[in-house]
C-alpha cells in the first residue's frame, strides 16, 4: 500500500496531465483551500474542479439548471471523465491509487486518515502555489 504522500503525488502527477491549471488560484473553479475536505464529494479536489458542463451532463441537465445538491455529484462526474471508467468499484480503486479518496470498501482505508489526505493536498497546492 503506497502512503498517503505517495498517492497525492501520483494524483497530483496525473492532474497535470490531464487538468494541467488545476493548482491555480486564479483558474475557474479554482480549489479553495478553506473549504477543501476530501471526504465531501462538492468539496474534494475533483468535485471542485468538475467542469460545470461534466456536472451537468452527468445529472442529466443544463448548466443552467444546475443547483447546490448537484455539486455533490461533482467528485463522481469528473472521477469518471478522468478515469475513463464506467464502474463505481474501478473508479474507486483508480481515485483510491491516486490519493482522491479513501473508500471504506477498499482495504487500508481509514476515517481517521480523510484528515492526513486532506492535509497532503493542502499542502503540494499551498506550494505549487507559493512558487508561482
Amino acid at each position: 500500500m503506497s502512503t498517503i504522500a505517495e498517492r497525492v503525488a501520483a494524483g497530483a502527477a496525473f492532474l497535470d496531465e490531464h487538468d494541467p491549471d488545476w493548482w491555480k488560484a486564479d483558474v475557474e473553479r479554482a480549489i479553495d483551500l478553506e473549504t477543501l475536505a476530501l471526504d465531501w464529494p462538492d468539496r474534494c479536489v475533483l468535485g471542485q474542479r468538475c467542469p460545470l458542463e461534466v456536472l451537468a451532463a452527468y445529472v442529466e441537465t443544463d448548466v443552467s439548471d444546475l443547483t447546490v445538491f448537484d455539486s455533490g455529484d461533482g467528485y463522481f462526474a469528473y472521477g469518471e471523465r478522468l478515469s475513463g471508467f464506467a464502474e463505481d468499484a474501478e473508479i474507486a480503486h483508480w481515485a483510491r491509487d491516486l490519493g482522491f479518496t479513501f473508500t471504506t470498501d477498499l482495504p487500508g482505508g481509514d476515517r481517521d486518515d480523510w484528515d492526513d489526505l486532506t492535509a497532503e493536498w493542502r499542502k503540494v497546492i499551498t506550494e505549487r502555489r507559493a512558487a508561482s
